[in-house]
């Protein structure tokens, strides 16, 4: 079984309150993710880890949702750290040590179906991984990518190749749509995520990340889009 996390922070720079804007059938973000993963039986308890009462007030109610931890302002500022978030959470709140398995979802990434997330689990419940991450293909691979200071620029990989099928290295990114980590491993690395993390495969499809005007747009575009694998 596994508790899920959703942290939520007020006050975006980006894109004002973008937890909470109206995203499909005038279902908000938050309430978005929580409808898809809120039926399936191996996630037991949703925790919303957020510093706003005004939020709390904008998410549904169910007997699954937890709205009662109080994110801490210090947690809730732009340069604060998720993993500082969790460990306040792990350490203050939900104590009890046979909670060992958590899942964490951005609700800025709703691209992410709930036929994928049960897939993660089974895999997770399958092969005892203590933490593993959701990564996609990159939509531009770096060897096209180029760094600029001033006037100048130059490539980002050193060793210049000029045709994709000669591409020498494959190039993932991390989607940040879910993370899953044990309380074990986040004990031990006061992190969700680490070099030893397992890199879960899931469709192109999730590499939008929703943080201004534009990825907000394009993400209620794509998700009804058909070319899912």
């Amino acid at each position: 079984m596994f508790d899920a996390i959703i942290p939520l922070r007020s006050n975006s720079k980006g894109l004002k309150n973008k937890n909470i804007l109206i995203f499909k059938n005038k279902i908000n973000l938050v309430n978005y993710t929580l409808k898809k993963i809120i039926n399936i039986k191996k996630i037991k308890k949703i925790h919303i880890l957020t510093d706003s009462n005004y939020y709390k007030k904008k998410i549904m109610n169910h007997k699954k949702i937890d709205k009662n931890y109080q994110r801490k302002k210090k947690l809730s500022l732009g340069n604060s750290k998720i993993d500082d978030l969790i460990d306040d959470f792990l350490l203050n709140y939900n104590t009890n040590i046979k909670n060992n398995n958590f899942l964490l979802f951005q609700v800025t990434s709703p691209n992410l179906k709930k036929d994928e997330i049960i897939k993660t689990l089974k895999f997770i419940d399958k092969n005892k991984v203590s933490s593993l991450m959701h990564v996609t293909e990159v939509l531009e691979n770096p060897y096209e990518i180029i760094e600029i200071k001033g006037k100048n620029w130059k490539h980002l990989m050193k060793k210049r190749v000029v045709n994709r099928q000669n591409y020498l290295k494959k190039f993932m990114f991390i989607t940040g749509s879910l993370f899953f980590f044990t309380r074990n491993f986040f004990s031990k690395n006061k992190k969700i995520f680490n070099s030893k993390t397992y890199p879960y495969k899931i469709d192109k499809i999730n590499f939008i990340d929703i943080d201004d005007k534009f990825t907000f747009e394009l993400a209620k575009k794509v998700i009804n889009i058909k070319a899912r694998n």
